[in-house]
């Protein structure tokens, strides 16, 4: 919080001693582990990173951070995303950048940022929420979330550095670096430590850059409830064979090289840098599972009879408004602890909820919906104790880690700043909700579809209507859908696909990670040769609300016209599409440009 919050002007060096330093001094006097603790202690150091000046202080120690001027800390791998955040941040004044920190670190509400900014005396909260939310438009979400969740510039995690060699007081100095690295350890901290004498690693995480993990460790019940981070440290280890040794051992022994592991993600298969987190050992029916947690990676060990497979996935975003169950087989999910209860339903009509019983955590049996279109199963899962209470819907897509599932509904529905709603809370979306996804399970562009291999499980699933109307010579009712597949690690695939009255399904482009069909970018044309139910070729485009001008130039008889948001041309009465590019402009009032997506010809 203070890192990010304490002007960019600042070196790392300069970032990270004073960071440490307020920390210190703002914990002083308070204890305990209540929010109201923790709020108090929070303010006090967001009060005095928004106020630290933009030049450092001549003097500035204090506990961990009293280094002499022959020793300098950096932060120890910061990544391209990580700088791109801070650079990002830099460039906002510091009321700006604590709403940022409060309304995405803390993942506080905006109302709660408002109170918490006013109370720190900042004078117009409304224009630093404003300030902060201009920033996800240089900063991707799913950019901002992987850092802020899991950072590698983490300011416990330090580099120090010090050219010691040829200097007088050597030996002293040599002593001092190890006693400083003594203090950052007894602190918490992980230091790397470079100089003449080269590389070492000192940790207080019983972190491992080689060797092998020799046990696995439990979080206690209940500690989820004692911290502001809800991600997969806090859950506590279930299933009835979670205090079995000799199982959970073996669980680990496969990990640390007896089986060979299958990855997901582009994750690495090695052997865990620490001791592993257990999450789950049980049995179910004749299967014997483990679900081990590694910094940014779970393994999924199973025994089935002879047969033992042992599957390493990444993380994945386990934010608290809407944290995935994990599945531990086909139909069966371990559900995040603070998630009291799950009811699920299928695709391609109205919503038909039913409880799934839960034991210990883990679900009862929930079927694959039948035929050979995808249709779910979708859980809406209660988590009355956690961000606004109320319910929120996901999709088993075939991952370790379910899918959040949206809907857009065309125009005239509002389009929320936020983003698309959930499947179900869309304002007179349900059933059209439900029908869309059951329509898309059987497209070009449905979830099975995916090639999981190099981008891991699938975060959120969205199908934006951005059109819908009659099409020409009879067709029926048309729907124009764009669906957006956002994975864990930023990566995205957009399809565009029309949806005509006769139940053809026709893909008509994809484009893959960019911001297309997000709230960073909701407006996009699509176009395509299209056949009437007579036999009659038409070029068909529309574009979503906000665009204005659409135009196509190819090998057209007539000019194309605009009707009701759709382009069209009519063709030829042929058995194949008119050869030719076809070339579509969109634009809005401001004449920018806007993304087009088109099939490949042929």
């Amino acid at each position: 919080m203070a890192y990010l919050v304490l002007p960019g002007t600042l070196d790392e060096h300069e970032r990270l001693v004073a960071a440490h330093w307020i920390v210190d001094r703002s914990r002083r006097g308070g204890s305990g582990e209540t929010e109201e603790v923790y709020a108090r202690l929070s303010d006090r150091v967001l009060h005095q990173a928004a106020h630290h000046p933009d030049r450092p202080r001549r003097r500035l120690t204090g506990g961990s951070t009293r280094l002499g001027p022959w020793l300098r800390v950096r932060p120890a791998a910061p990544s391209g995303d990580d700088l791109a955040l801070t650079s990002a941040l830099a460039a906002l004044p510091p009321q700006a950048r604590a709403a940022y920190v409060l309304r995405h670190l803390e993942e506080l509400p905006e109302e709660t940022v408002h109170e918490r900014l006013a109370a720190l005396g900042v004078a117009d909260p409304d224009a630093a929420l404003r300030e902060a939310a201009a920033v996800d438009e240089r900063v991707p979400p799913e950019i901002r979330d992987q850092v802020l969740a899991r950072p590698t510039l983490d300011p416990t995690v330090v580099r120090l550095h010090a050219r010691l060699h040829g200097r007088p007081g050597y030996s002293g100095r040599r002593a001092a670096a190890v006693a400083t690295v003594a203090a950052l350890v007894a602190a918490g901290g992980a230091v790397i430590l470079t100089g003449g004498l080269g590389e070492a690693h000192v940790s207080g995480f019983a972190d491992r850059s080689v060797g092998r993990a020799d046990r696995v460790t439990a979080t206690p019940a209940g500690a989820w409830r004692r911290t502001t981070r809800l991600d997969l440290d806090t859950w506590p280890a279930r299933g009835d064979l979670a205090g079995d040794g000799d199982f959970t051992g073996e669980a680990l022994r496969a990990w640390n090289g007896d089986v060979k592991a299958a990855a997901s993600g582009g994750v690495s298969t090695a052997p865990p840098a620490r001791d592993p987190q257990l999450l789950y050992a049980g049995r179910l029916g004749n299967r014997r599972i483990a679900l081990l947690h590694d910094a940014d990676r779970v393994a999924r060990y199973t025994v089935s009879g002879e047969n033992r497979t042992l599957e390493i996935f990444p993380e994945g975003r386990t934010l608290p408004g809407g944290a995935s169950p994990l599945k531990l087989a086909a139909g069966r999910y371990l559900l995040p602890p603070w998630v009291t209860g799950l009811r699920a339903s299928y695709l391609g009509g109205a919503a038909r909820w039913r409880n799934v019983p839960v034991r210990g955590g883990v679900t009862g049996p929930v079927r694959a919906a039948s035929g050979g279109c995808w249709r779910g199963p979708v859980f809406e899962l209660r988590q009355p104790e956690i961000a606004h209470g109320r319910p929120y819907t996901m999709a088993d897509l075939g991952g370790l880690q379910s899918a959040n599932l949206m809907y857009q509904p065309p125009p005239p529905a509002p389009v929320r700043r936020l983003g698309p709603h959930q499947i179900d809370a869309a304002p007179d979306a349900e059933p059209d909700g439900f029908t869309l996804w059951g329509r898309l399970g059987c497209a070009p562009s449905a979830p099975t579809s995916l090639d999981r291999t190099g981008r891991g499980d699938v975060e959120s699933a969205t199908a934006w209507e951005f059109w819908r109307g009659d099409l020409p010579d009879k067709g029926g009712r048309g729907r124009w859908i764009c669906t957006r597949y956002a994975y864990g690690g930023g990566r995205s695939v957009t399809y565009t696909t029309l949806l005509d009255g006769r139940g053809q399904a026709l893909l008509t482009g994809r484009r893959d990670d960019t911001w297309d069909c997000s709230r960073l970018q909701r407006d996009v044309a699509s176009g395509t040769w299209w056949r009437s139910p007579k036999g009659r070729w038409h070029y068909l485009a529309a574009a979503s609300r906000r665009v204005t001008v659409l135009t196509a130039d190819g090998p057209f008889v007539r000019r194309p016209t605009v009707r009701g948001g759709l382009l069209t041309v009519a063709g030829p009465v042929a058995e194949h599409a008119p050869d030719g590019r076809v070339t579509l402009a969109a634009a809005d009032h401001q004449r920018r440009a806007m993304p087009v997506f088109q099939a490949d010809p042929g």
